[in-house]
């Protein structure tokens, strides 16, 4: 086994003399692998990635980690330079060949509503709200049920005119005047 004298002296080791190290044990010597390589992997997996320099990154840190876990439970001889090369092509492979990556909530839009509304025109919305609901609170009470039990809740007329005790036709002028009601205090607000 080779030991280290000084904490630069890795720097000056041969990938055989690093391999060695690595397979010991040495952390020193995966500091070393990393410093000597990861810029010129870095820059072939972007070759690789069609420029793509985030995921070039990922590629080569992905493929580090899989060379330093093989190293530790495989004695066979490698030749360092080329076999982290081949490690970082078969990584930047599998991530090509994935699928576009969707986040977790894109089954969830329909439920969660417009996720591309921006903050402002959500507060927008929810002061439109606000008001529309203060608007309800000011119509005459049997105008305030008819309307929101027939265009809220969905019930007919002929529902509506049975809890109001009216007739149909009673039923739909109380919707229509609290329509018009309605228009009214929006357009004097």
């Amino acid at each position: 086994m080779t030991v280290l004298t000084h904490p630069t002296a890795a720097h000056t080791r041969t990938d055989e003399e690093l391999v060695a190290l690595l397979r010991a044990g040495r952390p020193e010597a995966f500091e070393t692998v990393v410093a000597r390589y990861q810029a010129p992997l870095t820059a072939f997996a972007r070759g690789l990635m069609h420029g793509a320099h985030h995921d070039a990154e990922e590629a080569v840190q992905d493929a580090l980690v899989r060379a330093l876990l093989a190293l530790r439970r495989d004695e066979r001889p490698v030749a360092l330079k080329p076999w982290l090369h081949a490690i970082v092509r078969n990584a930047c492979l599998d991530r090509l060949r994935r699928p576009v990556r969707t986040t977790a909530l894109e089954p969830l839009e329909p439920l969660l509503g417009d996720a591309a509304a921006d903050p402002h025109a959500a507060l927008l919305r929810r002061e439109e709200l606000a008001a529309l609901v203060q608007d309800l609170r000011l119509l005459p009470a049997r105008q305030r049920i008819a309307l929101v039990g027939h265009e809220l809740e969905g019930r007919s007329h002929e529902q509506l005119a049975g809890e109001l005790d009216v007739s149909v036709g009673a039923s739909k002028a109380l919707v229509c005047r609290a329509r018009q009601g309605l228009a009214q205090l929006r357009a004097a607000a």
